[in-house]
């Protein structure tokens, strides 16, 4: 530890924990629990942001190999001296900027409240990983996974992902302690997703149009986008209410109502496929992918062994034009 005395200054460094969201996980007990999630079901782990490593440390006890991607130059050294080990892989850089390995099955994480949304969409997009827990903040894993109501941030994955709410994490569990608690979120690829990876885009648009739409029920939201007499057949056949809101519809209720509308969002990739769970599985084989493909941001070409922090790509727009102002470059711990 005396090796890194020579850093920035306390002040500089409290600047740049504040800057990249680092509250850095304390408890023992919830380490355990985090992992326990994603233990023995993969091979290949990637941590996003593992700070001071006290994650790290758990994983290295049930995974074959850990790759972790820390943005503070700090403790991406201080990491490198603390598990000199051919099992572990530290990546110094940001985890937005990543891009993921095929043989990278698992995600864990403690991610940081201030960029949440940035990191999920960076994993939902990609099609590499398997299974993940994630400690995000409290009300962000209940919506995530449908916790009281349906919300547009629920659903428009579902149909590819599984979300669970596990426990929740006392602020106190965090050094230095956040304003609010965090709880565990795990994250399953469907293994017959209810729509075909093409359609992801295509669904996540009528999603959105539905929960924005004008109408107040039901009935006149949806009369934009399907017909009217194919609406009443669906809804007498599941049981839809006239009257209820998109915040009420079940999966199977939103996998219909597309699926009635789908022409209507098929967009310039090509014609969405109509074909059932298992052709949707066979293209997938065939593809080389396991999960929804929402555009070519990824090829292999551009990957390292276990994956590698990108230093171009999105450059020419800068942080801030490319993904809003709070999202720069804070992946740390």
């Amino acid at each position: 530890m005396a090796s890194h005395g020579s850093g920035p200054q306390r002040s500089d460094r409290n600047a740049l924990r504040r800057e990249l969201g680092q509250n850095f996980l304390q408890d023992k007990r919830v380490v355990r629990d985090l992992v326990s999630h994603v233990r023995g079901n993969g091979t290949n782990v990637l941590e996003i942001g593992p700070g001071k490593g006290a994650i790290t440390r758990e994983l290295v006890r049930s995974f074959e190999t850990v790759t972790a991607v820390e943005i503070d130059p700090h403790w991406s050294a201080f990491l490198r001296d603390e598990f000199d080990d051919e099992k572990v892989e530290i990546l110094e850089g940001d985890f937005l900027d990543y891009y993921m390995s095929r043989d990278c099955d698992t995600i864990v994480s403690n991610v940081p409240f201030n960029i949440t949304t940035q990191v999920l969409r960076h994993l939902l997009e990609s099609t590499e990983w398997q299974q993940a827990a994630l400690i995000v903040q409290w009300e962000v894993a209940r919506k995530r996974a449908g916790q009281g109501s349906g919300t547009l941030l629920s659903v428009s994955w579902a149909p590819w992902y599984e979300f669970t709410l596990h426990n929740r994490v006392p602020a106190r569990s965090f050094r230095p302690m956040p304003r609010v608690d965090g709880g565990i979120l795990t994250i399953r690829r469907r293994p017959r997703p209810l729509l075909p990876e093409r359609a992801c885009a295509a669904f996540q648009d009528f999603a959105e149009a539905v929960f924005t739409g004008p109408g107040r029920g039901l009935a006149e939201i949806l009369r934009r986008h399907v017909p009217r007499r194919t609406y009443a057949a669906l809804a007498q056949r599941l049981q839809i209410p006239d009257d209820g809101l998109p915040k009420d519809l079940t999966l199977v209720q939103w996998v219909a109502l597309f699926e009635a509308a789908r022409p209507r969002y098929a967009t310039g990739r090509g014609p969405v496929p109509t074909g059932s769970d298992s052709s949707s599985a066979a293209a997938r084989e065939s593809s080389g992918r396991t999960g929804p493909v929402t555009g070519g941001k990824r090829s292999g070409s551009s990957r390292g062994k276990r994956g590698t922090p990108r230093a171009q790509g999105r450059q020419a727009l800068g942080r801030q034009g490319a993904r809003g102002s709070s999202y720069g470059r804070r992946t740390g711990r």
